[in-house]
């Protein structure tokens, strides 16, 4: 395991995100039956790969019509896209169904099964080969979700719907066994079964864009690790593995994905020169972030009106501002908000930030993805007086700490 990025990635960092603007835009057809467990009324919907589905809007959609629909939507690439159920969503457990628009017709067929949709498709080879993957997961753990199906079953039956056993009872303690049991049996089979060795096997030897989604989640999600607790580390074999992927599919949309995620992850580095930026205040100016910390020692305060967590710690950060901003010291705070401004406008007065606040409405600004932030409530930078990247904050006192230091120089 190693967080340092090995040497033959970093020459892309510096390199353009794949154009398309001459390439042809064409028609991506996504058909589907079987859907029939929801109603005529429910919408199916499809969206973009990595959007917040609370608050962007589908790139298309369709009513069912006794389980059938048709959805078509414009492309000029090769890209991810997910497909969901309405209903699922505003219940807010769903299932996703991910697919490649590429130029081949796609064709769904939904069942349901021990309450899990399952979908077999007819399309290309590469969106075929995604629901060969899930077919072999769901012939692995066929048996825990029938268990797990049952169980759910007897106790919404004796106790109702998203209800449960009194805590401490003798029958909540048999259902956190039962639960125990079927954990028990799943680690079992995960050993037993070889799946994992398999699905890692296809990866490495069967490759096709549907094992690229695979390395670059995986990627990802080692990138999400390292930003939240910086404690985590990519895989250096699954960077090997991405870049032999790479080479086959040099002018992928997802190697341009990936390669962006790498870009960033190596761009808020301690070390590194902060990622400059500007966004609009709320005095209706529009501030650069390097304009408002030069030669001072500065925190980039990111956060949002709905992230408690992230509100807690801006308001420890008031005691530190106060103390050191005659010293050389500055916050700047940006504010990830959507659809209005309202609840950062609450916000900042009752906290009582007393520093400037930018926002980033609607991610429209792109600072959370130029800070590895993703759709997250937001983040604490420290940045030196040169210009660099202390640490992202995850202690307050941290902060404090380093001031007593530089400041007493």
């Amino acid at each position: 395991m190693n967080t340092s990025i090995p040497f033959f990635l970093t020459a892309l960092f510096a390199a353009c995100l794949i154009s398309c603007s001459h390439s042809p835009v064409y028609t991506v057809r996504i058909s589907g039956e079987g859907a029939d467990f929801f109603p005529d009324s429910s919408r199916v919907l499809v969206y973009s790969d990595g959007v917040d589905y609370r608050y962007d809007a589908p790139v298309g959609s369709a009513c069912l019509d006794k389980g059938r629909f048709n959805i078509s939507f414009q492309d000029s690439i090769v890209r991810v896209y997910t497909l969901l159920f309405e209903n699922e969503l505003k219940q807010g457990s769903f299932q996703a169904f991910d697919l490649f628009s590429d130029r081949t017709p796609l064709h769904f067929v939904f069942s349901r099964k021990y309450g899990i949709i399952r979908a077999t498709v007819k399309g290309s080879p590469d969106n075929e080969e995604i629901y060969a993957n899930k077919q072999k997961y769901f012939d692995t753990y066929e048996v825990i979700d029938s268990m797990q199906y049952e169980l759910a079953r007897q106790i919404a039956s004796r106790y109702g719907e998203n209800s449960f056993p009194e805590e401490g009872s003798r029958e909540y303690a048999d259902m956190v066994a039962a639960y125990d049991s079927i954990n028990r049996m799943y680690q079992k089979i995960t050993e037993e079964s070889g799946y994992q060795a398999w699905q890692e096997n296809r990866i490495r030897h069967h490759k096709s864009l549907a094992g690229l989604v695979k390395v670059k989640n995986r990627i990802e999600n080692d990138i999400a690790s390292i930003c939240i607790d910086q404690k985590s580390a990519i895989d250096t074999a699954w960077l090997n593995l991405y870049q032999a992927y790479r080479e086959i599919y040099p002018d992928s949309w997802l190697v341009g994905q990936t390669d962006k995620l790498l870009a960033t992850l190596e761009g808020i580095t301690p070390g590194k020169p902060y990622p400059d930026f500007s966004a609009p205040s709320l005095d209706g100016k529009r501030y650069r972030l390097s304009e408002l910390i030069a030669g001072k020692i500065a925190v980039l305060d990111c956060w949002a009106s709905w992230c408690r967590p992230c509100r807690q710690h801006s308001m420890e950060l008031i005691p530190i501002y106060e103390k050191y901003r005659d010293q050389g010291f500055t916050v700047v705070g940006v504010a990830r908000e959507y659809g209005s401004l309202d609840n950062m406008r609450h916000a900042i007065q009752t906290d009582g930030y007393p520093w400037i606040q930018l926002y980033d409405l609607d991610g429209t600004e792109g600072i959370w993805n130029l800070y590895c932030l993703s759709t997250g409530g937001g983040g604490i930078f420290l940045i030196g007086k040169d210009g660099k990247i202390v640490e992202k904050v995850f202690d307050i006192n941290t902060i404090q700490d380093y001031l007593e230091k530089q400041l007493s120089l």
